[in-house]
């Protein structure tokens, strides 16, 4: 082996929860390590269903939960695609590792070993994340090729570590002792540090053709559906700009419980979910807004369900597997269990509960739902259907454009009582929530909620 061969440096970057330019320390990282030798090279992969979904493995009957619904399948593809525009224009491109047979999970981590032995890698880089699988499948490429050398940056929370000494056991103790300990709120310098490169190292030469075969087209988008979401950096970018060129942050907390009014709630959680948008840039951003136009208790609201976001990311870091346990990450298993006809009543939108009926069928149409409505449905599956939270759960994680793993499990766990909430589980009076907030009953009728079956 000449000494050329043995000095070669060959990148890989794999993108998760990462899905753009600006900062994005892991992108920087890896062209910076690449640029660091002469013919250094760059290999940028978004890996489709690249973990095996452990989530939906040994628990219940076999249920088809496989397919993402088309919202989410759509998001991902114009966040993709808004991607690899943005890495052409930086002189690289993005390779899509997309599975072609079943097993899914298979095929797409064949692929990437083969990329890896083919192109002999000899860095790796990520950005951290609290998805166990995600973390499972690390660990076996790890094992499968140690010489490999590993660097995992932060990129996805505020906090590169838990910020406090330990998880406190509700997010109120945690919200508290980060308010008392941080400062994020009042410093005046930027959080963001990390720029767009103004250039990528290439390509290895051998994935330049298009016939390669791990070099995989990503389709332009082929379903229309209705709904304001657009996938991509650029979208979330204008979003964040129309968003606080707007009044909407400044009434954040008295509006954020409608149901189905765009202005309403910020609508940030999507591109925060795939790593469009930065979550220190969506900060950094409502700091600007509180100093320059007005700080008041809706836009400290943003700033609370930002730290929501930021305990889950590290509930579901330290418990791990127990996020997807039937009784959570207590001691004993709630009351619920699998009960088929209920549980497709409840994904049809086909219950005795209008208001539930018209947020699933919301869901299923446009991959969207308010988090007031996740609250009435989640508490209607479990409280009135008596159906394990799993299955809720998982259906989210299907068909929501802005899934999370540690949101949306850790959400259904709390909401469960098996997770972070020191009252319990907790169940709402439908009737009393549809009065509340569909009192004219217009929401319901957009989404034909009142056609159900008794």
């Amino acid at each position: 082996m000449s000494s050329q061969t043995l000095n070669k440096k060959t990148v890989l970057m794999l993108f998760h929860n990462d899905i753009r330019v600006h900062d994005n320390e892991t992108l920087i990282t890896a062209a910076q390590l690449a640029s660091s030798h002469e013919d250094g090279t760059l290999i940028l992969v978004y890996v489709s269903f690249l973990a095996a979904s452990l989530t939906k493995s040994n628990w219940g009957p076999a249920y088809c939960f496989d397919e993402m619904g088309f919202a989410r399948q759509q998001f991902l593809q114009e966040s993709l695609i808004d991607l690899n525009q943005s890495l052409a224009r930086l002189g690289n491109r993005l390779l899509y590792l997309k599975p072609d047979n079943h097993p899914k999970e298979l095929d797409t981590f064949k692929q990437l070993c083969q990329l890896i032995e083919a192109q002999q890698v000899t860095d790796i880089c990520i950005s951290a994340t609290a998805d166990y699988a995600q973390n499972q499948a690390y660990d076996v490429l790890q094992d499968k090729y140690p010489k490999v050398r590993w660097h995992v940056l932060s990129t996805a929370t505020l906090f590169n570590q838990l910020p406090t000494d330990d998880l406190p056991k509700s997010f109120t103790q945690f919200r508290k002792k980060v308010e008392t300990d941080n400062n994020l709120l009042e410093a005046e310098d930027d959080l963001v540090t990390f720029q767009t490169p103004n250039k990528l190292p290439p390509l290895p030469q051998a994935l330049n053709s298009n016939n390669y075969a791990l070099s995989i087209k990503i389709a332009d988008k082929s379903i229309q559906l209705d709904s304001n979401f657009v996938g991509g950096e650029g979208q979330a970018v204008a979003h964040l700009n129309a968003y606080f060129e707007s009044d909407a942050p400044s009434s954040y907390k008295i509006t954020r419980n409608a149901l189905d009014t765009w202005t309403h709630s910020t609508k940030f959680s999507a591109w925060l979910a795939n790593g469009s948008l930065s979550v220190k840039t969506l900060l950094n951003r409502l700091r600007h807004y509180e100093r320059d136009t007005i700080a008041n208790e809706s836009t400290y609201w943003i700033w609370f369900e930002l730290l929501w976001r930021e305990y889950f990311y590290w509930y579901a870091n330290i418990h791990q597997q127990k996020l997807f346990l039937f009784q959570g990450i207590g001691a004993y298993k709630p009351s619920t269990q699998y009960h088929k006809k209920r549980l497709q009543q409840w994904q049809n939108g086909e219950t005795a509960y209008p208001i539930v009926n018209a947020c699933m069928k919301q869901l299923k149409a446009t991959g969207y739902m308010s988090n007031r409505g996740r609250q009435l449905v989640a508490s209607c599956l479990i409280h009135e259907l008596g159906v394990d939270w799993r299955y809720g759960a998982t259906h989210f994680e299907q068909y929501l454009i802005d899934y999370d793993v540690a949101s949306n499990w850790g959400n259904w766990q709390y909401l469960a009582g098996v997770g972070a909430d020191p009252r319990g589980c907790r169940q709402f009076n439908l009737d009393k929530q549809t009065q509340q907030y569909d009192p004219q009953g217009d929401f319901i009728n957009k989404w034909q909620g009142s056609k159900a079956t008794k």
